[in-house]
């Protein structure tokens, strides 16, 4: 009798893949026309041993690389838990992003947070009497007949 059909399957492990988790990746600041000058954000980081929530996960200061205008302080490293909490210290134009480098069981990885800013007044804006821009001046409902 002739083979019909022959396969190969690789099955691979993963119960003890590490998986790194922020609460939140990315917070927008309200802003004005240059920008935004004050706010803070949090975000918490945890990391899973396949299903099993790791007991220790380490962030330092020193680990965490903000753009200009942003400082980080951690409160909790060491523990399941890290809380990061993001503070404006200039004024923030654009977006940006910070680079988190996370060490849990003597492996390391590197997440990252997003920052926005919502531009309040600027140019165009609804109630801007200065705006040079188009807009929508009318709208027209047409109906279809056969």
């Amino acid at each position: 009798m002739a083979i019909k059909s022959a396969d190969q399957i690789t099955i691979v492990d993963v119960t003890d893949a590490y998986s790194v988790i922020l609460s939140s990746e990315a917070y927008t600041f309200v802003g004005g026309t240059s920008g935004a000058t004050s706010g803070s954000c949090t975000t918490e980081v945890s990391a899973l041993c396949g299903s099993n929530l790791c007991s220790s996960v380490i962030v330092n200061t020193s680990d965490i690389t903000c753009p200009a205008g942003i400082s980080a302080s951690i409160q909790g490293s060491g523990t399941e838990k890290v809380t990061i909490t993001f503070t404006l210290t200039a004024t923030l134009s654009s977006a940006c992003e910070a680079t988190i480098k996370v060490h849990v069981d003597g492996i390391e990885v590197n997440k990252k947070f997003s920052f926005a800013v919502a531009k309040t007044g600027a140019p165009g804006a609804k109630g801007d009497t200065g705006a040079t821009g188009k807009g929508i001046s009318k709208v027209e409902t047409f109906y279809l007949t056969t």
